[in-house]
C-alpha cells in the first residue's frame, strides 16, 4: 500500500500532508474549552504556523492542475516503415485545448510495453490536421533534456538517441488546440504508458479513450484556505478578549 502511494502520488505527498495538517489544526482550534483545549492554547503559535504553511501551499497548488492518465498503444493507429529499422510504429493521439498558457510538464513515469521497452516519445503538433508521426512535430521530447520546440533546447539527434521515457517541460500558448502523440520509436511496440501532466490550467479534450481527470484535491485546498482564514479570525478574536 505504501509503495503504491509513493509510486502514484509522490509528487503530491507534500501538498497532501500540508492539507491534512491544516484541516487537523482547524478542527483542534474549534474544540470545546476543556483541558485539552487549554493544552492546545500552549501550542497555538505552532498551529498558526502550520495553517499559514497550508494556506501558502494551497495557493501555489491552485495555480496548477495535475492530470494522471493511462495511454493505450494498440493497433488502431500506426505507420509503416517510418523507422529506419523498419517495422510498424504504433501511436495514440490526444487532441486537446489549453485554457491557460505557460509551462506544461509531461512525464511518462511508468510503462508496460512490448518486450519491456522503455523508449517512449512525445510529439506535439500545433496543427491537429497534420499527418501525425510522418510530419515534423512542432515540439518533441524523447527524454529528460532531449528534444526540441516549445522552449526546449534543440539537442535531438534523430534516431540516434538514448532509450528512456519522455520527460520534459514544454511551453504552450493559451486557448490553443494541439495534438499530442504518444509513441515509441522502437518498432512494433504496443502496450500502455502511465502519463502525468502538470499544467498551469485546465486542459480540455473530448477525443481520448480515457478522459483526463481533473485534480481531485483542488476543492479540498480551496476549502482549506477559506477555513484557515475563518479559523485565524476566530483565534485572533478569542486571544484579544
Amino acid at each position: 500500500m505504501i509503495e503504491y502511494i509513493i509510486t502514484n502520488y509522490k509528487d503530491n505527498l507534500l501538498g497532501m500532508l500540508f492539507a491534512y495538517v491544516g484541516i487537523i489544526s482547524i478542527v483542534l482550534m474549534f474544540l470545546p474549552k476543556n483541558n485539552m483545549y487549554l493544552h492546545l492554547q500552549k501550542v497555538k503559535y505552532l498551529l498558526a504556523a502550520l495553517l499559514s504553511a497550508s494556506i501558502a501551499w494551497g495557493t501555489i497548488q491552485l495555480n496548477s492542475v495535475i492530470y494522471d492518465f493511462l495511454v493505450n498503444i494498440d493497433e488502431t493507429n500506426s505507420v509503416q516503415d517510418f523507422n529506419p529499422e523498419g517495422g510498424t510504429t504504433y501511436y495514440e493521439p490526444l487532441v486537446f485545448t489549453t485554457t491557460t498558457g505557460g509551462d506544461f510538464e509531461f512525464n511518462n513515469y511508468s510503462s508496460k510495453l512490448t518486450n519491456e521497452v522503455t523508449d517512449t516519445s512525445l510529439l506535439i503538433y500545433d496543427n491537429p490536421e497534420a499527418n501525425l508521426i510522418i510530419d515534423r512535430p512542432w515540439a518533441f521530447n524523447d527524454g529528460a533534456g532531449i528534444g526540441f520546440g516549445g522552449g526546449q533546447e534543440n539537442n535531438f539527434q534523430g534516431f540516434d538517441r538514448e532509450s528512456q521515457a519522455f520527460q520534459g517541460t514544454i511551453t504552450l500558448a493559451a486557448d490553443t488546440t494541439y495534438a499530442a502523440v504518444f509513441s515509441s520509436f522502437t518498432p512494433n511496440t504496443l502496450g500502455t504508458m502511465a502519463v502525468r501532466v502538470n499544467a498551469p490550467g485546465q486542459i480540455l479534450t473530448t477525443g481520448f479513450t480515457a478522459p483526463i481527470p481533473e485534480m481531485s484535491d483542488t476543492g479540498l485546498i480551496i476549502a482549506l484556505i477559506i477555513g484557515g482564514f475563518v479559523a485565524f479570525c476566530y483565534f485572533k478574536i478569542r486571544s484579544t478578549l
